[in-house]
């Protein structure tokens, strides 16, 4: 009895009748009869493999499967490592049984391919779940495409918030326990037999899909079969972000230029001096603005002005910096997730028409980050023809005194567009003065966001806050002189809206960019008097500006804009989406 009791054959005894009774209790009777899915061949011949290698093994005199002890340590893992790192081992009945099975079989199955080599694969794998399962029990995201697009984008800054001491803690917690999952599977299996593992592996991978089968089909989800299913997840997480980034970089490169065809400004002969302003936001939700109704003060210099034209329904194209800037600045309509020939962009920067017509263009950036992935490469396309190429170190605010610079040296007349991309409203929400912030108590730790949402909140109001304050200086930088300011943001921000913390969170939410009021971002076009005055055109086409601001628009409607606004004729012009003509017509993609 005891020689029975320490054998092979009482442990998988143990085993089937175990799962077999949870797959009974979790599935049949919670769910009714099952039905039988394709991959009841998988089952069939992974289990006919696992016979047939153990009836060889056996002809052999070979070792047929892992000893006793190392099969009951080896299932002890599994199961601390099942229930430690997957998401959602306890989430369903029938869930835990099915993944540690599977855990066993990609257990034997990696050793017995890469034997001690296969430590290194562990050790990288148990640490990615385990980061995983923090960040989605703070911030309720997963490693997706999304989040991956925008590890590979963030700047320093924006990584240091998220490595609060806690997180830097709950890291040094994981690598450990990463290793000393990875000592312990060294210890069991290092003298195992490979074509044992092998048998092994087939054998509780054929068990798996096996009991999957009680699982009714509208129920199958791939978490059952973690880590199998877990990997190629991965993988193709890193891939698809990896490869929407090249398509982007792509998409811009092979713009042609817009200059390419003959273009003409109407309105202008050339020395009035004129300034252009095209800041491309960051990160502003419009209900978050007070000009757009929101309850707080957070643009008190802009609700005075009487200039302002603000159109409260503006439809972000993305929830990507550099998709919103192509969408901005170029002829496109919609982001490159959209796949629709008719909706892509034809041509490139609408600031190179206006450099070849006569404007010295200067660009205005937050701090330098060295993206050099995605970022760097699309802005410095978008914005080629510029003269000169400014950074603000420490704070948005520093681009003023570096436009006073680019003023003061100008010779007079010449006409100026400052194209301004700051971070304004973006993660980390640090930009604002925090001595003495607009709201408080406001705070940026991103430990754990949902359970200080007050202070968050807070902190990200009071970079809007500060936002109006930078448009003020720019405006009283020019003060006197003909210029036309017009802000859009590029995407949105999550604070528990849609009960979404961060956009990363969209991967894991069944909303779509689209279908949340995060896509709704702020936009207003300001002008000083003087430039009111400089041409009849310019008062005509801002007062039909000012009628067409409640409809709903879109960034689609920008690149138009700026040139119907200056009269600049070229045949890249579409008059459907010039917000100055009155036979516009609004946004009609995707919206809440």
């Amino acid at each position: 009895m005891l020689n029975f009791l320490k054998s092979r054959l009482f442990f998988l005894l143990v085993v089937l009748v175990l799962s077999g009774y949870m797959a009974w209790e979790g599935c049949y009777r919670w769910y009714g009869p099952f039905e039988l899915p394709l991959w009841s061949i998988g089952a069939a011949a992974l289990l006919a493999g696992s016979c047939c290698g153990m009836q060889l093994m056996r002809r052999l005199k070979k070792q047929v499967l892992p000893t006793p002890a190392s099969l009951w340590l080896l299932l002890l893992l599994s199961i601390v490592v099942d229930g430690s790192c997957n998401l959602y081992a306890f989430q369903t009945p029938w869930q835990l049984h099915l993944s540690v099975l599977m855990t066993m079989a990609c257990f034997c199955l990696v050793w017995a391919l890469l034997r001690v080599w296969s430590l290194l694969f562990w050790l990288t794998f148990l640490l990615l779940e385990l980061i995983q399962y923090g960040a989605f029990l703070q911030y309720g995201s997963r490693i997706n495409s999304l989040v991956v697009a925008e590890t590979l984008e963030a700047s320093m800054e924006e990584i240091l918030i998220y490595l609060t001491p806690m997180n830097g803690c709950l890291l040094v917690g994981g690598i450990l326990a990463s290793l000393a999952c990875c000592w312990v599977l060294y210890r069991i299996l290092r003298k195992q037999k490979s074509p044992a593992l092998l048998n092994a592996a087939c054998l509780f991978g054929g068990l798996s899909l096996l009991f999957a089968l009680l699982v009714p089909p509208n129920r199958q989800v791939q978490d059952f079969y973690w880590p199998a299913a877990e990997m190629p997840v991965l993988w193709e997480s890193v891939s698809e972000a990896l490869t929407i980034n090249q398509a982007t970089i792509n998409q811009v490169e092979n713009l042609p230029s817009p200059t390419e065809q003959p273009s003409e400004i109407l309105s202008l002969k050339g020395g009035e001096g004129v300034v252009l302003i095209v800041h491309v936001g960051e990160s502003i939700r419009a209900d978050r603005m007070s000009i757009n109704g929101y309850v707080r003060n957070t643009t008190p210099w802009l609700k005075e002005q009487k200039n302002l034209i603000n159109f409260p329904v503006c439809i972000s194209s993305a929830c990507d910096t550099c998709q919103a800037q192509i969408a901005i600045l170029t002829d496109g309509r919609r982001d490159i997730y959209e796949k629709n020939p008719e909706l892509m962009p034809k041509t490139g920067s609408v600031l190179d028409l206006f450099e070849a017509n006569g404007f010295d263009i200067y660009s205005f950036f937050g701090r330098r980050c060295a993206q050099k992935l995605k970022y760097d490469r699309v802005v410095r396309i978008l914005t080629r023809r510029s003269v000169k190429r400014y950074n603000a170190p420490g704070s948005p605010w520093t681009s003023v005194p570096q436009m006073k610079e680019v003023l003061e040296a100008q010779e007079q007349g010449q006409n100026l567009v400052f194209f301004i991309n700051n971070e304004g409203s973006h993660t980390p929400f640090y930009h604002y003065n925090r001595e003495n912030p607009p709201f408080a108590p406001a705070s940026s730790d991103f430990h754990n966001p949902a359970a200080q949402a007050k202070e968050v909140n807070n902190a990200y109001d009071s970079t809007i806050h500060y936002t109006d304050e930078f448009v003020r200086r720019v405006a009283e930088l020019l003060k006197g002189r003909p210029f036309v300011y017009v802000y859009v943001s590029d995407h949105g921000e999550y604070l528990g809206h849609d009960g979404i913390w961060g956009r990363a969170g969209l991967g894991e939410s069944h909303l779509s960019y689209h279908a949340t009021d995060g896509c709704k971002v702020g936009m207003f076009v300001l002008a000083s008097p003087e430039f009111y005055e400089l041409h009849p055109h310019f008062d005509a086409a801002l007062q039909q500006m000012r009628a067409n601001s409640t409809k709903t628009v879109a960034h689609e409607h920008i690149f138009h804009t700026l040139l119907g606004l200056f009269k600049l004729k070229t045949p890249h012009y579409n008059a459907e989406l010039d917000l100055t003509q009155p036979q516009v017509q609004p946004y009609t993609g995707s919206m809440p």
